[in-house]
């Protein structure tokens, strides 16, 4: 399983991120909303990604999230950018 942050525009509601399917909601000054999502495949993550184009929302970015103890020095989260 892996563990995505993704970013959309605009402030969700803890209902909203829940009914998305997503395990945490956090609320950036900027505006946007960042929600944690565990995908258990790229079927998963693909079907997230889904939903939040059908609910109407902006994609900002999505990025996977290195477990903790697994981010060697130097490395960082895998990114893409939607805009």
């Amino acid at each position: 399983m892996e563990r995505y942050e993704i970013r959309v525009a605009g402030h969700l509601s803890q209902r909203r991120a829940h009914a998305l399917g997503c395990e945490a909601l956090r609320l950036l000054s900027g505006g946007e909303s960042k929600l944690t999502y565990v995908a258990v495949d790229q079927a998963a993550l693909h079907g997230l990604l889904t939903r939040i184009r059908d609910a109407g929302l902006e994609l900002v970015s999505v990025g996977r999230v290195s477990a903790p103890g697994h981010c060697s020095a130097g490395e960082g989260a895998d990114h893409a950018t939607a805009r």
